[in-house]
């Protein structure tokens, strides 16, 4: 019988699933503090939303291109949450700004029991179960690019891909038609939502393949499920591959973080996102180097794996690694109460252990919950002030915009937002230069960190050389606090006053949500559109 909560006690099946219960509520909690301090999605969203809508607009079929920023982007993104969302909007009249806020919130905190699920299944134990969901429903890394507005897409894709691993347990195991048949289905619908997330399915199933289905009927059974997977997402990716070639799915740069600084990271205690060093974190280290001195090499293999992909997925085995630690220490107390026990100065080992991990999940759920005081962490949503500017910016003539934040382009919502709120390309924002290929994006990564480098230096000079190598018609500084309330009063005071005393550069427009400037010359020759 696995060791922990099925031994004994009241009834085996209630037990964990009413920790479970607990569990999700407290991961529900951490994550939608962010949401239910703003009035919009958090962070990011504004390019999903116009593909969304581009869906809609097309009458539901699958549109060949998206307008964003000037440009037409290939619709070479897996679709299935957009049509989802869509489908919320028509069906139950939800608007799509609303459902952008919460449905990712709702599906982050859903993926707190599949980990437990998942968990159960690889440890063989409801106790580690319970206790990797419970690393991971505290640890901002598994929910901050969840909850955003692009978490429309992530949060479902996870999901999805946490159940198929989940399923793939089984199926490794004891391989049966039917386990091949809901794994396929699964990973297929993985892929018609996140990219990803069905690249970490993949990376988990051919790790549990290796180690835990080694027989020529699990291999089979695998192929095939893969097979299934395949057949459910070739008709998507036939149309992507007919309009705009093989490339369309493959010339996509990753998001993920540089290895060096994510293995930093682990042994900084700083991998699970909380804004100071995390015990727990400095745990999961210290067990991810244990685990190799003995010679057990998936947990390990697959942190590590998943960690190269991302943080957020790395969580999920980091989740696994804390739940071993816990059932072994269980076992060793369990262990020390036996008759035949020799030894018994080992006996309150386990006790000092058990509490010594209750405070680090104490101390990160502290943090956990302080996450949106983090000006660095990308929790924070566009205010109302900035929306309005951007709604201005929406009635002016066209022109190009050139958006000063001083934020790096992963965390700066009104550079992501502005294309679609304010209705004028902003020739910076990097947001969608993924689908104009690797090349495309670089150039623009160092175009958006070129200009956004001018706030420090605080110099117009340093406006003006970057315009003569990206040209725009005007600029926007957006006022007030950018990335939560202990983020500076204003993201750019010091450059906002050197461009007004500079005279190559006049204001048209200076409310409590942003500044405009052109150029000096352009507003001699035409009128002005905005105050």
């Amino acid at each position: 019988m696995p060791a922990g909560l099925t031994r004994g006690g009241p009834s085996p099946a209630r037990i964990p699933w009413l920790l479970i219960g607990l569990v999700t509520l407290v991961g529900l909690a951490v994550r939608a503090i962010p949401v239910a301090l703003a009035d919009f999605p958090v962070n990011d969203g504004g390019l999903f939303l116009a593909m969304t809508r581009a869906i809609q607009d097309a009458g539901w079929a699958l549109p060949a291109t998206v307008a964003w920023n000037g440009n037409a982007l290939p619709f070479a993104y897996p679709p299935l949450a957009f049509y989802g969302a869509g489908a919320l909007e028509a069906v139950l009249g939800i608007d799509l700004l609303t459902v952008f806020r919460w449905m990712p919130l709702v599906a982050s905190t859903l993926i707190v029991p599949a980990v437990f699920l998942l968990g159960r299944a690889v440890l063989r134990s409801d106790l580690g179960g319970v206790v990797a969901a419970l690393a991971y429903a505290l640890a901002p890394a598994s929910y901050v690019w969840m909850i955003q507005g692009g978490g429309i897409t992530r949060s479902p894709g996870l999901l999805l891909a946490v159940l198929a691993v989940w399923q793939s347990v089984f199926l490794v195991r004891e391989p049966t038609r039917r386990r091949t048949v809901v794994v396929g289905l699964l990973a297929g619908m993985t892929a018609l939502i996140h990219p990803a997330a069905a690249l970490f399915a993949a990376i988990s199933g051919v790790l549990l393949l290796v180690f835990e289905g080694r027989s020529r009927e699990s291999l089979a059974h695998a192929t095939a499920a893969l097979g299934v997977a395949a057949l459910v997402a070739l008709p998507w990716a036939a149309i992507v591959i007919s309009r705009h070639g093989f490339a369309a799915l493959t010339d996509v740069p990753s998001n993920g973080p540089d290895p060096v600084t994510a293995l930093l990271a682990v042994f900084a205690g700083r991998v699970t996102g909380i804004p100071f060093v995390s015990p727990l974190a400095l745990v999961g280290a210290a067990l991810v180097v244990l685990a190799l001195l003995r010679r057990q090499w998936f947990l390990p293999l697959w942190f590590a794996a998943s960690l190269v992909l991302s943080y957020q997925y790395a969580m999920i085995p980091f989740g696994m690694l804390i739940g071993v630690l816990v059932v072994d220490l269980v076992a060793l107390r369990a262990r020390d109460h036996e008759p035949a026990a020799a030894d018994k100065s080992v006996r309150w080992i386990p006790v000092f252990g058990v509490v010594a991990l209750a405070t680090c999940f104490v101390i990160e759920g502290v943090g956990s919950a302080a996450t949106v005081l983090n000006p660095s962490a990308p929790v924070h949503a566009l205010s109302a002030d900035r929306r309005l500017a951007m709604a201005e910016v929406a009635a002016m003539p066209d022109g190009t915009f050139a958006v000063i934040t001083g934020s790096e382009w992963s965390g700066d919502p009104d550079s992501e937002w502005f294309p679609l709120l304010a209705d004028h390309p902003s020739v910076a924002t990097v947001q969608g230069a993924e689908w104009l290929g690797q090349e495309a994006f670089e150039d623009q990564v160092i175009a958006y960190r070129a200009l956004q480098a001018c706030v420090p230096t605080a110099t117009s000079s340093c406006v003006s050389e970057w315009l003569d190598l990206w040209p725009a018609d005007y600029l926007y500084l957006p006022n007030g606090r950018l990335h939560g309330p202990n983020s500076p009063p204003d993201c750019c005071t010091a450059l906002r006053e050197a461009l007004r005393t500079d005279p190559a550069f006049t204001v048209i427009y200076d409310e409590s949500g942003g500044t405009i400037f052109v150029d000096s010359e352009l507003t001699r020759s035409e009128p002005a559109a905005v105050r």
